[in-house]
C-alpha cells in the first residue's frame, strides 16, 4: 500500500517536471493556503470570542509538534529529492521527509475549525489537502508523509479539543470568557450559530 502511494508521488513529480507552467500556480496557491489557515483561524476565533477552539489549537499545535519531533526520532526518511537525485521545485533543507510536519499543523486547524464553526470550518480542510498536494507536488514529501502528518495532526487536534471540553477546563474558560468585554449592540452574530443554521 505504502509503495502504491509512494509510487503516484513519483507520477506527480514527474508530472510537474514535465508541466513547468503549473509549478508558480501550485507554489502560490499552496502558500496562499499556509498563510490563510492560522490568520482565518485566528479572525474566527476573534469573531466568535470562545476561548475553546483557541485554547485547543494552541495545545494542539504543540502536541503535534511534540509527536512529529518522536516520529522523526524513530524513523529517518530522506526527503524525495534527496533519495531520487533530483532537484525540488521549491527550496528546502535536506533533513527527515517523515512526516509532514506542515500538512499536520494545517489538519489541528482543519479539525478544530471544523468542530468548533461545522460548514465554515471546511475551508480549512480544503487548506489542508492543498498544502500536502502542494508538498508532494514540489518534491520534498512523499504522499505517505503527508498522510501520516495530516492523521498525526487531526488526532491531537481532536484530544485537546476533547480535553477542553471537560468540565473543570470549561469552567475556567468560562469565568476567562465572562471577563473579555462583551460585543457591541447590532455586531455580527457568533459563527458557531450561523454555521449550524
Amino acid at each position: 500500500m505504502t509503495w502504491f502511494i509512494d509510487g503516484s508521488s513519483q507520477a506527480l513529480h514527474s508530472f510537474a517536471v514535465a508541466h513547468p507552467w503549473l509549478t508558480p500556480v501550485v507554489v502560490w496557491v499552496t502558500a496562499g493556503f499556509i498563510v490563510l489557515c492560522p490568520v482565518g483561524f485566528f479572525l474566527l476565533w476573534v469573531w466568535d470570542r470562545r476561548l475553546r477552539p483557541g485554547v485547543a489549537a494552541l495545545v494542539g499545535l504543540g502536541l503535534t509538534q511534540w509527536a512529529s519531533h518522536e516520529m522523526e526520532k524513530l524513523t529517518y526518511r530522506p526527503r524525495p529529492f534527496v533519495a531520487m537525485h533530483f532537484t525540488p521545485l521549491f527550496p528546502h533543507v535536506p533533513n527527515n521527509s517523515f512526516p509532514s510536519s506542515l500538512t499536520a499543523f494545517a489538519a489541528v486547524a482543519a479539525v478544530i475549525g471544523v468542530l468548533a464553526w461545522r460548514r465554515v470550518g471546511l475551508v480549512f480542510v480544503v487548506g489542508t489537502v492543498v498544502v500536502g498536494f502542494g508538498c508532494v507536488y514540489v518534491g520534498v514529501h512523499y504522499a505517505s508523509d503527508v498522510v501520516v502528518g495530516a492523521a498525526l495532526g487531526a488526532v491531537c487536534a481532536a484530544v485537546t479539543w476533547l480535553v477542553a471540553g471537560l468540565p473543570p477546563v470549561t469552567g475556567v474558560l468560562g469565568a476567562l470568557e465572562r471577563r473579555l468585554p462583551r460585543r457591541r449592540r447590532g455586531s455580527p452574530p457568533r459563527v458557531a450559530a450561523t454555521a449550524a443554521s
